[in-house]
């Protein structure tokens, strides 16, 4: 194959990829109410990376519910957004042997009401992925993740998580729940409970 068609093949791909992520970030927003059940989450492996989805609380932020609703209009969205994501990074961690992985392409979407999409959300889905020091990592028990995000209600104490991982391409997914609290807002992943 000529550099040239290399060239031309490498430039179809990154436009693919590019079109595929603004349609994405188009249709997040609208889809947003659909992709998690408040207060759950998940994390997938994929390779050397984590993708995570998580809905967590409006009431889990702190100084973001302007007029004290206990919601967040699309104002109070915008005006904290930095502030969020502050707190996301600060508070929503994975850890393997080699430290703290970074959150890369964190996305932020509050969770409208099928009744009244323009009324302000009480849950905002979070997505993001984490990327691993190595491939090794992914296939390791030697990961940890921690999220310090919890509401205000009983109800919203508690997060209910499922890690999935293919170790091997013909091997069934593994499958890890557990639930993290503000007692206990972190667990070691894939490790067996006594």
């Amino acid at each position: 194959m000529s550099k040239q068609s290399q060239y031309k093949r490498l430039m179809f791909q990154a436009k693919l990829l590019l079109s595929s992520l603004v349609l994405s970030a188009a249709i997040v927003p609208h889809a947003s109410a659909h992709l998690m059940v408040a207060q759950h989450g998940t994390l997938n492996f994929k390779g050397d990376g984590v993708f995570m989805v998580l809905s967590l609380p409006v009431s889990a932020f702190d100084a973001i519910d302007d007029d004290g609703d206990g919601k967040m209009s699309a104002g109070e969205f915008i005006k904290h957004r930095a502030a969020l994501v502050t707190a996301i990074n600060e508070k929503v961690r994975l850890t393997d042997k080699e430290g703290s992985r970074p959150l890369q392409g964190l996305m932020l979407s509050p969770v409208a009401s099928h009744e009244e999409p323009q009324a302000p959300n009480e849950q905002l889905v979070i997505m993001g992925r984490f990327a691993l020091a190595s491939i090794d990592s992914a296939t390791s028990n030697e990961l940890t993740l921690h999220v310090g995000l919890f509401g205000k209600t009983a109800d919203e104490r508690s997060l209910e998580m499922t890690a999935t991982r293919k170790l091997g391409a013909d091997s069934a997914p593994e499958k890890y729940t557990f639930v993290l609290t503000p007692e206990q807002p972190e667990t070691s992943l894939f490790t067996k409970k006594p």
